[in-house]
C-alpha cells in the first residue's frame, strides 16, 4: 500500500521502508514534524531500514535538519539517503557527521547500490 503523504510518498516492500520526497524547495520545522509524524504513522510502530530519496529536495532549515535528526530517527534499523549528484552528496556527509545518527547511514548517487546497503538489516 502506496501512501501518497503531503511532502513524500511512502510504501513498504520486501522489509524496506520507502521514502520518496516530493519536489520541496525548502522544508522549514512544521514540514518536518508532518514528514516524520506521516512516515511513524506508516510504520506502526515497527523498525524498518529506510530508503530516503531526497532529490525532490532543494534545501532544509537548521531547525527541520535538527528535528529529522532526532525526531526523525525514531524506528529505523538503517538509513540509505539517495542523492542528486556529488555536491549534494558532500552536503549530506557533512549533516550526517554532524548528526551522528545511532543508526546505520549511507548517502548514495545509485539507487541500487543504496537498496543494495540495506538488505542487510532486512529482519
Amino acid at each position: 500500500m502506496m501512501v501518497d503523504g503531503t511532502y513524500a510518498k511512502m510504501w513498504i516492500s520486501h522489509g524496506i521502508f520507502y521514502f520518496i520526497y516530493k519536489e520541496i524547495y525548502e522544508i522549514d520545522g512544521p514540514m518536518a514534524k508532518t514528514i516524520v509524524s506521516e512516515r511513524l504513522q506508516l510504520q506502526n510502530e515497527n523498525s524498518y531500514p529506510i530508503f530516503c530519496d531526497l532529490r525532490g529536495v532543494t534545501t532544509a532549515q537548521k531547525q527541520a535538519r535538527d528535528y529529522l535528526a532526532i525526531e526523525g530517527g525514531n524506528l529505523t534499523k538503517a538509513l540509505a539517503l539517495l542523492v542528486e549528484d556529488e555536491l549534494a552528496m558532500k552536503v549530506a556527509r557533512l549533516y550526517v557527521k554532524a548528526s551522528e545518527p545511532p543508526y546505520p547511514t549511507q548517502i548514495f548517487t545509485d539507487k541500487d547500490e543504496a537498496l543494495s546497503f540495506l538488505q542487510d538489516y532486512i529482519k
